[in-house]
């Protein structure tokens, strides 16, 4: 599963860290848009610009990719149009139904399809029956990106039906929210009146301050995140892994989705002020949670919310019995967690958080604030990181061998090697500098990143860009390792 991350049957995406996206692309970009708006206006021919620029971004993989957005996002507009227009609650309801069916079609053929097939299957006829009408399917299942634009468009229409959404909408506008390249493949997830506010009020690119950000990401996950990544195969690449190669995996792949994920958000934030826009926080020291409440205010914010306003609170939310009030949490989490993914382990991490949110409420927030908070920050991210086992893990055979492993199970020692001790040791001391960087930086910079930080001086510009061309040279010189978060 975590082979293909961007490659997909031999198709790559562009990543940010790419030098065809650094030198080329980002460039061009930036200068068509510099070249399209007049007075500090946000004109079509900029959103044009923006859109264009999108979708030869994502065609870059895959030529039958933008066509396949298109199509989602075209179908889920139409049916918003039905929603808008239509005067009596049943046609209302109709509209939004279509749509939220609309949208899990597409993600069950396009995400889930392979993955259903194994469930049942009868569906490889199905699969088989398509595939002279589609050509080359195996090529566009799991398009990058498909969950997170799905996910926004999806509110778009239940907002409509909600009555949030209440002015004639431009299709250039629609279009221009969901065809952002900065978040396309990974992100954040936001909202269409959150977008249309700051296109009425756009006051221009912010490049100088929009580079910086983007380059500080672009040197955590360079310097930081692939460095973790040489030590996760000791855990979940070997047949059976012991104490230590437990450990030593897990607490490595810990830190890397961490520093990755973190690395992209800064990236995409910078590359959106690069644009003009500010997108909202979705990443807020997540590791420094007291309870895990509290994780999910602070990891993929964007996503929690989305859950919560269009998922828990749709099932009923806080207005039920509290059996059923705990059966909406952990129902929210385990599509939360499926929505990560076509796999079962991807299951049993949402059910995990789901389970351990349920037992959070039981217990009660006063009897929790009885441990001390050192207490109960170090036992939330323990079972932050036992959860991460599934994640990572392609089978429940691997996650449980993994699990065995770390409770000694598997034998208490790992040998060691000199030769390979040696061959780490630059990822070693780059490690000891983010557990530093994580301790003691990271409570700065999280929390300070509107346009108005001082964090991003002047001075700091320099600064940044010293840090990105170190960067570069590890990315370049190095291997390749993409976002985690881009397979979703």
């Amino acid at each position: 599963m975590y082979g293909y991350y961007h490659r997909l049957n031999g198709l790559t995406a562009m990543l940010f860290t790419d030098p065809l996206f650094l030198f080329y692309f980002l460039p061009l970009a930036l200068f068509a848009l510099r070249a399209c708006y007049s007075s500090r206006r946000f004109t079509t021919a900029a959103r044009v610009a923006i859109i264009v620029s999108t979708l030869v971004f994502y065609g870059y993989g895959n030529l039958l990719w933008p066509l396949l957005f298109i199509c989602v996002i075209g179908g889920i507009y139409l049916f918003t149009l039905l929603i808008l227009g239509a005067k009596k609650s049943a046609m209302r309801r109709m509209g939004v139904v279509g749509a939220v069916v609309y949208a899990l079609v597409a993600l069950a053929l396009f995400k889930y399809l392979n993955w259903l097939v194994t469930l049942w299957p009868t569906l490889e006829l199905l699969r088989t029956d398509l595939l002279p009408y589609f050509g080359e399917l195996g090529n566009v299942l799991l398009p990058p990106g498909i969950s997170f634009f799905v996910f926004e468009a999806l509110s778009f229409a239940i907002d409509a039906y909600r009555g949030r959404i209440v002015r004639p909408i431009r299709l250039l506008n629609y279009v221009t929210f969901l065809a952002m390249f900065p978040r396309f493949i990974a992100g954040p997830i936001v909202r269409y009146n959150d977008m249309a506010d700051q296109f009425d009020r756009w006051k221009g690119q912010k490049i100088g301050h929009g580079l910086s950000v983007f380059a500080l990401g672009f040197a955590i996950k360079s310097l930081f995140a692939d460095q973790f990544a040489v030590f996760v195969p000791y855990a979940f690449s070997v047949e059976r892994p012991d104490l230590l190669q437990s450990w030593v995996g897990t607490i490595a792949y810990t830190f890397q989705l961490y520093f990755d994920f973190w690395a992209y958000s800064l990236m995409a934030t910078g590359l959106g002020l690069c644009l003009g826009f500010a997108f909202p926080d979705n990443f807020r020291s997540p590791y420094r949670a007291v309870s895990f409440t509290q994780f999910w205010q602070r990891w993929h914010i964007t996503l929690s919310q989305w859950l919560r306003d269009y998922l828990y609170i749709s099932l009923g939310g806080n207005r039920c019995k509290p059996w059923r009030i705990y059966l909406n949490l952990f129902l929210t989490m385990l599509i939360g967690g499926l929505w990560h993914g076509a796999s079962f382990t991807f299951m049993i991490w949402g059910a995990y958080h789901g389970l351990l949110l349920v037992i959070e409420r039981l217990i009660g927030e006063e009897r929790l604030r009885c441990i001390p908070m050192r207490a109960r920050q170090a036992l939330t991210f323990l079972l932050v990181m036992v959860g991460w086992v599934f994640f990572r893990s392609g089978s429940f055979a691997q996650a449980g061998k993994v699990l065995s492993g770390m409770m000694g199970l598997n034998g208490l020692t790992m040998q060691f090697n000199p030769m390979l001790a040696e061959k780490h040791l630059p990822s070693v001391l780059l490690i000891m500098v983010a557990f530093y960087f994580w301790v003691r930086i990271e409570p700065r910079v999280v929390g300070n990143m509107p346009m108005s930080s001082r964090v991003f001086s002047r001075r700091s510009h320099w600064i940044l860009f010293a840090g990105f061309l170190v960067a570069l040279v590890f990315s370049v010189s190095g291997r390749e390792i993409p976002f985690l978060y881009f397979q979703f």
